[in-house]
């Protein structure tokens, strides 16, 4: 059998070798960042999103990833002491604050501890927030008081000195206006932060560090 040959003109050959050049490259293939999972607080793990479903246990997300699972709610929260139930008093290392521009915007509130140990944990909406002791009204801006309370815990270490200093945090500016201490004393350690309104939130829990993060739906 003969193989039948096309003879191509050679203007055709020089058209299609210009047609060929940088633009013809394979863009890069993007890459997706890891998320913390959401399970049940009855079942906490190193990475815990509050939530009411369970799912398989992934690589925790940065502070600056939001979670992407669930839309959070205005109910309260508990979070159980992690690893278990554990002797003495967590020690808060630091309060930070920031705006996350994933899933439609969030503003977070970081607690972070020094050690493996998270204390256990309550975050919810309160009609105000008080000075645990004296009870003196603690006055904060926004139309809602999120309120954080931590058992188990201290912000002081043995020789009464302060392992985070300031008590007053400006907000990031857009729903979390700002973040007040409230209370040291007897293992309790408790922030209020006031919001522009009662906005959904959810909770997740971090290792290495040892974090407890909130997010407000802006």
């Amino acid at each position: 059998m003969k193989t039948q040959l096309f003879a191509f003109p050679v203007a055709l050959i020089f058209l299609i070798a210009a047609c060929g050049g940088d633009d013809a490259k394979p863009a890069p293939t993007p890459t997706s960042g890891s998320t913390a999972t959401n399970v049940a607080t009855t079942a906490p793990s190193p990475a815990t999103a509050v939530a009411t479903a369970t799912k398989s246990p992934s690589t925790p997300a940065a502070d600056g990833t939001v979670d992407p699972l669930g839309a959070g709610d205005t109910e309260t929260k508990t979070v159980q002491a992690q690893p278990g139930e554990f002797g003495g008093q967590a020690l808060l290392k630091d309060v930070r604050m920031g705006v996350h521009p994933e899933v439609g915007g969030w503003d977070r509130l970081v607690f972070e501890f020094a050690g493996p140990n998270l204390p256990p944990a309550t975050i919810g909406y309160v009609a105000s927030a008080s000075q645990c002791g004296s009870g003196a009204a603690v006055a904060l801006k926004g139309a809602a008081v999120l309120n954080v309370r931590f058992s188990q815990a201290a912000a002081h270490n043995q020789s009464a000195q302060p392992t985070f200093v300031p008590k007053e945090l400006p907000g990031p500016g857009t729903t979390i206006l700002e973040a007040k201490a409230s209370c040291d004393f007897e293992g309790v350690v408790n922030w209020a932060a006031g919001v522009k309104g009662k906005q959904s939130f959810k909770v997740t829990t971090f290792q290495n560090p040892t974090r407890l993060v909130i997010d407000v739906k802006q």
